[in-house]
């Protein structure tokens, strides 16, 4: 019930369009009890006591009813329908919009194919719910009492028969939504699974071909499908079930007030006309029963997809705004780490007491074997993580007494793993800044030594580059995320392996611009090709989340530590290659 009472308080905001659909409702139910009181004025009147002369009037007003009943049924369906899809379409911009404020842990542990069928098919299944459910529950209720006060004013006693199978209907529906809930919650999470399989396998489908398991994804696929299959059935062995039951017991009760009445007519105690009116209103009564059964069948499936709906809404971002969170003025990009420690989680400390400082504009380059914590120190800085214990200070600003928004204008990053967007080069590289001019936009792609490879493209920067950039190399990927970080002007720029996928001379060529790039700005830079920092004014040397060196190239060439080791590893290994 609670998740019902949470999506009736989203529908406040529409209160207008509901208020004019359950009245237009209302008159279609005042309008649909009229015509058994037509039919017995037939049958009783014209037919019964041969009065010819009203059957025009009659005939006239029961067409007038009838026009008028389709005429508001289709404002009314209209106006239900536009409002489910108004709905709709608010509800998923808001969770979608919900969702970009979660933090980047969430998404960690989140498949992405199961928070798309969240936001797409759990979302489509409250429409029924706004589209055929909040009306239909009020104006049903309403019609069966008015139906049950005719009928007792009509005759109480066949009115008494015909409420004899309502204690029945409202007993077997508690059970129908006892078994079939959870029935419907296990449909929506086994949908879940396969959108999540489909994601990944789509985003994989070069990996599988490469290896060659189409087989074993299918098996996989199958077994998944084959789940929700059999869920499916489950569900539909229950509804398939239970409303014939249920319009076998209205029926039943149907044929006694036929009997009965039709023993009350032979005894004089009610007319034709009546019994015919009654038996009309009879249907009218079971009608809104029988469809109280089915607004029930779509409140249990909009409650089951309610329930995962929520879960999304209900989970609270871990990196926010403090209430008191102020605006980052203009930066200079200083950057210092106060006794930093930090883990993923509850899992081991992968930073423990890290401490240094870059200034404004110096180049700072971590290195370290893997796992030492390289990307966990880049990622304090935009916060898209809180240390565990100590602080990161940005400009004498502690990162989480910030807005974010004001923190990561002033912030941009270069990753290994390059993401672009399925869209035009020109898309991708105004990404952070949409407004750039021509010149700005291709004066950053030339300082990233991607202006040329982009004027050889099909269409230049109007070329389709494909979902995650497919139709480019690594090197032409990277020199694209690298100039759409340069066209956002930062005042911090974090290059985490930024020129790992590049050739030898793309690699010089980005050192070059780079040079001229980061005057004035804050660098960080993490690379596993040592040569590639040999100029940063600071290298801090980690390992097991702890820093072990820190000094220039040759300071820590000369103390033959860490550094110095992978150093002269690397250069070995190079050196091993060329004589090869």
């Amino acid at each position: 019930m609670k998740v019902v009472l949470r999506l009736l308080s989203y529908l406040r905001a529409y209160w207008r369009w509901v208020v004019v659909s359950i009245v237009c409702l209302l008159f279609l139910t005042i309008l649909n009890l009229l015509p058994p009181l037509f039919q017995r004025e037939i049958i009783d009147e014209v037919v019964g006591n041969r009065l010819l002369d009203r059957l025009p009037m009659l005939i006239l007003g029961l067409v007038g009813v009838y026009a008028l009943t389709r005429l508001l049924n289709f404002g009314e369906q209209y106006l239900r329908h536009v409002l489910g899809e108004r709905f709709i379409l608010d509800f998923r911009v808001l969770l979608y919009d919900y969702l970009q404020r979660l933090s980047i842990s969430f998404f960690e542990d989140q498949q992405t194919g199961e928070i798309m069928s969240r936001i797409t098919n759990d979302v489509n299944a409250l429409e029924d719910f706004v589209t055929h459910s909040v009306g239909f529950l009020i104006v049903d209720l309403l019609r069966l009492v008015g139906t049950a006060i005719i009928l007792l004013v009509l005759d109480w006693q066949l009115a008494l028969l015909t409420l004899l199978p309502v204690p029945v209907l409202a007993v077997a529906m508690r059970l129908f939504n006892t078994r079939v809930r959870p029935i419907y919650r296990q449909i929506r999470d086994r949908l879940g699974d396969i959108n999540a399989e489909l994601q990944d396998n789509i985003s994989g489908i070069r990996v599988i071909q490469a290896f060659g398991q189409e087989r074993h994804e299918l098996d996989r696929f199958t077994q998944r499908s084959t789940r929700y299959y059999e869920e499916r059935v489950k569900g539909i062995r229950y509804w398939a079930t239970f409303f014939p039951a249920m319009r076998f017991v209205a029926s039943m009760g149907m044929a006694i007030v036929l009997g009965f009445g039709a023993y009350r007519v032979f005894s004089g105690a009610l007319t034709l006309g009546g019994l015919v009116a009654f038996i009309s209103y009879v249907a009218s009564f079971y009608e809104p029963i029988h469809r109280l059964v089915q607004t029930d069948n779509i409140v249990q499936q909009a409650i089951a997809a309610g329930e995962r709906v929520f879960e999304l809404l209900d989970t609270a971002p871990e990196i926010e705004d403090a209430p008191d969170a102020a605006e980052l003025p203009a930066i200079q990009g200083a950057v210092v780490f106060e006794g930093v420690s930090f883990r993923y989680g509850t899992g081991e400390e992968v930073l423990r007491d890290v401490s240094f400082q870059m200034r404004p504009g110096q180049v700072v380059a971590l290195v370290g074997p893997s796992g030492a914590g390289k990307t966990s120190i880049a990622n304090l800085i935009p916060r898209f993580y809180d240390p565990v214990s100590g602080r990161v200070t940005v400009e004498g600003h502690d990162v989480r007494e910030v807005k974010l928004a004001s923190l990561r204008r002033q912030v941009a990053v270069v990753l290994q793993d390059t993401f672009l967007f399925n869209g035009t080069v020109r898309d991708n590289v105004i990404y952070g800044k949409p407004d750039a001019s021509e010149d700005e936009m291709i004066a950053a792609a030339k300082a990233a030594y991607a202006h040329e490879f982009i004027m050889n493209l099909p269409q230049g920067y109007e070329t389709k580059i494909g979902e995650r950039g497919v139709k480019l190399s690594g090197g032409q990927k990277q020199r694209l995320a690298l100039a759409r970080a340069i066209l956002t002007d930062p005042r911090i720029l974090i290059l985490d392996e930024a020129t790992s996928s590049v050739d030898a001379e793309a690699e010089y060529l980005i050192q070059q611009a780079l040079k001229k790039v980061l005057e004035g700005r804050t660098a960080l830079v993490i690379a596993h090709r040592l040569s590639t920092i040999r100029h940063a004014d600071k290298i801090i040397a980690l390992e097991d989340g702890r820093i072990v060196e820190v000094g220039d190239h040759r300071e820590l060439l000369a103390r033959g530590g860490l550094y110095s080791q992978m150093y002269r590893r690397q250069y070995d290994l190079v050196a091993a290659s060329d004589f090869d």
